[in-house]
């Protein structure tokens, strides 16, 4: 099996000064991160339920050296089930208030969400869901409303139909009468209601202010009640790069190592402009370095792979290299099997259909593997994208078993490789470029990757490393099977098969990827514009008040494991805290037994309550006023557990 390298890159100075090492492999800003889901993507033995399905899948990509998992957009869309999630309606819904025909979404509803995020941390792994801000879809028409008169949305909560938080009105998007504008990048309308940030400060008015504060508010009620860990947003051209970077710092305080990107589809300049603008908070997808890994695929040896570094974008701090997305590729079928209804237009381009935003590269195409050890060796995080790392185009396209489902050598290796050897812990350095075919680069003393462009011929060169004097080294893709050892000053004559890649890295390294779990930290808000009180809803939300208990959510905990609860009141206020116990399939259930504490509460003195889960499953908490005197009020639930890393109970 043919493999092949990496891209090349010029590190920031500056680079090294933020990157603090994680609990796992790499850096904040060198993780190797799966797209965890493909356009209409559907699995027939977890209907309505991707997170499942993914909880399921994560401790292959633990085993496999993921450090993370980019998942779809989490809140509820105007279409239901029947959309991806980026036709999006309510901010406040992930997948818990009975609204556009359905409770959860489309990839589950709330508890499954925010299970997922917390076996992915008992595996090791990040969560990173897709983020809308660019518009809304749904709403109720206004005859006032210029253009498009479908832009007054009111949202269900606990104490009604209408009384939903985050309320838009017309004079919230574009055109407005603080910003009357309907062309250009920020204004134009697109996928519905274009949202106007554009406050006092940037020369706006208090329309864009509202937004701009609504989605700060938003942002970080999202960040504690999911514990998640980084994002990706969508279509940030369409939108201020101040609105990412205002959010970013509330909810994640001042500093960037974590990871964060935003899909700008654009030139090198924009997309290092745009993560400027950020102040580095958040990165981009490097669709620049991407039309060269195309180039490479279609090029069939035409490719002229010396020019290859100059291609990413020099803002490379949170940058991410890829091959494919879900905007590149969407299909049932890829073109290698004949009979696809997508990609198998054999008079016209079967790369692309009329919804991609580029030309698909097929993940089984000779030299596929070349761009993506080239991904992988650049400055970034490599995104892999499920339909490229899984063979996933058969007849149980829909229907797979996640413990199963065949998964591509090639870049099983290639995330291998990355990890162990440790690709970013290493400087990035060119050691030869001068063929149009072969590119030679080093991760310093980590990797040297060599890529060969030429179809039939095997190239070397003699190159100098970092490794030292007299070091062995081994080639991890398999190309070559006798080892090689440094000179006196370290150069070593490397060779690399006709379009292929090596991976030479010191010898002796083996094994897998050991299992560093965390506990999870979510926070459940109680109020009156929040969640929603009908039976046909999950019933998360309200107000606490005397004599009547409110559940702010679930938690899916491991059997024998320690659970911590803190509960905070808008004022001082006499409580009891309730923890209803899972039944023995680990479903939620009113009458399998309680957990239970009495006392005081405010804003700076929780309550505060500790115990050890007999069985694993859903415990739901809920809390109420103990004194008649005392006014119902706003409260926060907030959770420190550790779910299964494993389970036959989802």
């Amino acid at each position: 099996m043919k493999k092949m390298i990496f891209g090349c890159i010029l590190i920031c100075v500056a680079l090294s000064l933020f990157m603090s090492r994680m609990v796992w492999s790499n850096p904040w800003n060198g993780k190797v991160v799966l797209q965890g889901f493909f356009w209409d993507c559907w699995n027939e033995n977890y209907p309505q339920d991707w997170y499942t399905y993914l909880a399921k899948l994560i401790p292959r990509l633990r085993d496999m050296g993921f450090d993370g998992i980019w998942t779809p957009p989490p809140c509820k869309g105007n279409s239901g089930i029947n959309g991806m999630g980026y036709d999006l309606f309510d901010h406040y819904d992930l997948g818990d208030k009975d609204q556009k025909g359905t409770v959860a979404t489309r990839f589950g509803d709330k508890d499954s969400f925010l299970r997922l995020v917390a076996v992915a941390h008992a595996n090791g792994l990040e969560i990173y869901p897709d983020i809308v801000l660019n518009h809304v879809i749904g709403g109720e028409e206004d005859s006032n409303a210029p253009a498009d008169k479908s832009k007054k949305f009111r949202y269900v909560g606990f104490s009604g139909l209408q009384s939903g938080r985050w309320a838009k009105d017309h004079w919230n998007f574009h055109p407005n009468t603080d910003h009357w504008c309907t062309t250009g990048d920020w204004c134009e309308q697109l996928f519905g209601p274009d949202i106007c940030y554009l406050d006092p400060e940037h020369g706006g008015g208090g329309n864009g202010k509202y937004m701009k504060d609504r989605a700060r508010e938003w942002f970080v009620w999202f960040k504690k009640q999911t514990g998640v860990d980084g994002f990706r947003f969508d279509a940030v051209k369409h939108f201020p790069a101040y609105i990412v970077e205002d959010i970013l710092y509330n909810a994640m305080g001042d500093r960037i190592d974590y990871f964060a990107v935003g899909e700008f589809v654009g030139s090198q300049h924009q997309l290092d402009e745009w993560a400027g603008h950020t102040r580095n908070r958040s990165g981009t997808f490097d669709f620049s370095f991407r039309d060269a890994l195309a180039n490479i695929v279609e090029a069939n040896g035409f490719f002229d792979m010396g020019s290859l570094p100059d291609y990413q974008q020099k803002n490379r701090i949170k940058t991410e290299p890829f091959v494919n997305n879900h905007d590149t590729w969407r299909g049932y079928f890829w073109d290698s099997n004949p009979g696809s209804g997508s990609h198998d237009d054999r008079s016209g381009d079967w790369r692309r259909n009329g919804d991609e935003l580029a030309p698909t590269i097929d993940p089984d195409n000779d030299r596929t593997d070349v761009a993506y050890a080239a991904a992988f060796a650049v400055d970034g995080s490599p995104m892999v994208y499920y339909e490229d790392l899984f063979v996933n185009y058969g007849a149980e396209r829909f229907k797979v078993d996640p413990e199963t489902l065949p998964a591509r050598n090639y870049l099983i290796n290639l995330i291998w490789a990355h990890q162990k050897l440790n690709f970013k812990d290493g400087a990035y350095k060119v050691r030869y470029q001068g063929s149009p075919d072969l590119l030679i680069v080093e991760r310093s003393g980590r990797a040297l990757i060599g890529l060969n462009d030429h179809g039939s011929q095997w190239l070397d060169a003699w190159v100098q490393t970092d490794f030292g004097a007299q070091v062995k080294i081994h080639d991890y893709s398999g190309a070559n099977t006798e080892d090689l050892t440094t000179d006196n000053n370290g150069w070593v004559k490397v060779s690399v098969p006709p379009g292929g890649y090596t991976v030479w890295g010191p010898a002796g390294v083996r094994g897998g990827f050991s299992l560093h779990p965390r506990r999870t930290i979510q926070e459940f808000q109680l109020d009156d514009d929040l969640g929603d009180s009908r039976s046909s809803s999950l019933g998360y939300g309200g107000k606490i008040r005397y004599g009547e208990y409110r559940t702010g959510g679930s938690v899916w905990v491991a059997a024998n494991s320690a659970v911590r609860i803190w509960v905070y009141t808008e004022g001082i206020r006499d409580i009891e805290l309730r923890v209803d116990k899972p039944d023995v399939k680990g479903a939620k259930s009113r009458d399998q037994g309680q957990y239970q504490k009495n006392g005081g509460a405010s804003d700076n003195n929780p309550l505060y309550f500790e115990f050890s889960a007999d069985r694993e499953g859903y415990y739901q908490l809920s809390a109420r006023i103990n004194d008649s005197e005392q006014t119902p009020v706003t409260a926060y639930i907030k959770v420190e557990y550790e779910a299964p890393s494993v389970s036959d109970k989802f």
